[in-house]
C-alpha cells in the first residue's frame, strides 16, 4: 500500500462533498446529528494538510512542512480526542450515556491539549519522517518520561473508541467496530506511522455517516 500526496489529495477531494451534503441534510432532517455529519469534511481537511506535508517534504520546503504537519497534527492528536465523544453527547438522549460521553469529551479535550500543544508551539517537538512510503509523526510529549508511548496511544485510542461504544445507537456502534478493526490492523501492519495511517483508514470509514444521515433523511417521518 502506497501513501502519497495523490493518495491524500484525491481522498480530500472525495470526502469534501460528501461531508458537506451529509451536513446540509442533517441540517435540514436532523440537527442532532450534525457533529457526525461534519466527520468527512473535518478528515477531508486534514488529508489535505498531510497532502501538502508531502508536496513539503519532496520539495524541500521546510517551513510548508511545519505548518502543514501541525495542522494535520491539530486534527489527530487534538479534535479527535474531544469531537468523536461531543458527536456521541449529540445524539444520545438525557441519561448515564449522555454523562459519559460528556466525560469522555472533556477528557479528550484536556488530554489532546496535553499532547498538540507543544508540538505546536516548540518547533523542534515535531519531527516529520518517511518511513516505508508513510508519514511518521514524531513529536515529544510531557509524559515521555513518566509514561510508556504505547500506553499513551492505547490511551488515545480508548477515549475514540469507547465513546463511539458508549451510543446507543447500534450504526454507531458498528463504526466503532470497524474504528476499532482499522486500529487494529493499522498497529498489526504500520505501527511504523501509525497516527498517519490509522487517520487515514479512519477517513475513509466516516463516508459510512454520509449514509446513515441519507438514509434517515429518506426515511419516512
Amino acid at each position: 500500500m502506497c501513501f502519497s500526496a495523490t493518495a491524500s489529495f484525491a481522498l480530500s477531494a472525495a470526502l469534501m462533498p460528501a461531508g458537506v451534503y451529509a451536513m446540509a441534510r442533517a441540517r435540514r432532517v436532523q440537527p442532532k446529528w450534525l457533529a457526525f455529519a461534519a466527520f468527512p469534511v473535518a478528515f477531508s481537511i486534514q488529508q489535505g494538510f498531510e497532502g501538502l506535508v508531502w508536496l513539503g517534504l519532496n520539495g524541500g520546503h521546510d517551513e510548508l512542512v511545519a505548518y502543514a504537519s501541525r495542522g494535520f497534527l491539530f486534527f489527530s492528536h487534538f479534535f479527535w480526542l474531544a469531537w468523536v465523544p461531543f458527536a456521541v453527547w449529540m445524539i444520545e438522549p438525557s441519561g448515564m450515556r449522555r454523562r459519559l460521553a460528556a466525560g469522555l469529551a472533556a477528557l479528550g479535550f484536556f488530554y489532546g491539549l496535553s499532547i498538540f500543544l507543544p508540538s505546536f508551539l516548540l518547533r523542534d517537538w515535531l519531527y516529520m519522517e518517511v518511513i516505508n512510503r508513510s508519514l511518521e509523526y514524531r513529536t515529544t510529549l510531557i509524559y515521555e518520561d513518566t509514561v510508556n508511548r504505547v500506553a499513551l496511544r492505547l490511551f488515545y485510542a480508548a477515549i475514540v473508541v469507547s465513546a463511539l461504544f458508549v451510543s446507543s445507537d447500534r450504526r454507531i456502534q458498528f463504526f466503532g467496530l470497524l474504528v476499532l478493526a482499522s486500529l487494529a490492523l493499522t498497529y498489526a501492519f504500520f505501527a511504523y506511522a501509525f497516527i498517519s495511517v490509522w487517520c487515514f483508514f479512519a477517513a475513509i470509514l466516516s463516508a459510512y455517516l454520509t449514509v446513515i444521515i441519507a438514509r434517515d433523511a429518506r426515511a419516512p417521518a
